[in-house]
């Protein structure tokens, strides 16, 4: 199980692991900077220069730069914390969901929501799904080897032939 909250719910939590930008100078736990959105990301998405599903496309890349499932199990028992408040759309909640989905770990936000896959991205709930486009599919030639051409949660299946690579911009296969 891998619990998320922020710093003002759980900051002393001993098993608090940070994975902000950045961390408040009294924080004594865990920092996991590679698990943090860009700094540069952040800060266009908090003004409102890039939309909520570029947000969360730039944060995937985060997500998939990692052995998602040494990722996993790493996290395991910790709680993620972050600055967002506990019903915003935030990397801590896309970091677990795509963690449950690739790997089946549960995840619970400590005093927050009561459904966690509901979080809205601008009044709607925000796809989980990175569908693949046809230009993908045919160069890597992969049609027919996902339900609906979708890739989350077949990242073992991309590991094995090669193709993680798909989550960034400059995939090649």
């Amino acid at each position: 199980m891998i619990y998320l909250s922020n710093f003002r719910t759980a900051g002393k939590d001993k098993r608090a692991v940070s994975i902000a930008a950045m961390t408040p100078k009294d924080f004594e736990g865990e920092v996991r900077k590679d698990l943090a959105p860009k700094l540069s990301t952040l800060t266009a998405y908090k003004k409102g220069e890039i939309t909520d599903m570029e947000y969360i496309a730039e944060y995937v890349n985060v997500i998939y730069s990692h052995d998602i499932d040494r990722l996993a199990e790493e996290l395991d028992g910790h709680v993620l914390l972050c600055y967002c408040p506990k019903t915003a759309l935030c990397h801590r909640l896309l970091l677990a969901q795509y963690l449950h989905l690739e790997t089946r770990v549960e995840f619970e936000e400590i005093g927050g929501f009561a459904e966690a896959w509901q979080v809205p991205v601008k009044n709607k709930a925000h796809p989980l799904e990175m569908a693949l486009s046809e230009d993908m599919l045919n160069k890597c030639d992969l049609h027919g080897k996902f339900p609906n051409d979708n890739i989350v949660g077949h990242w073992r299946e991309l590991k094995k032939i090669g193709a993680l690579d798909i989550f960034t911009a400059g995939f090649t296969c």
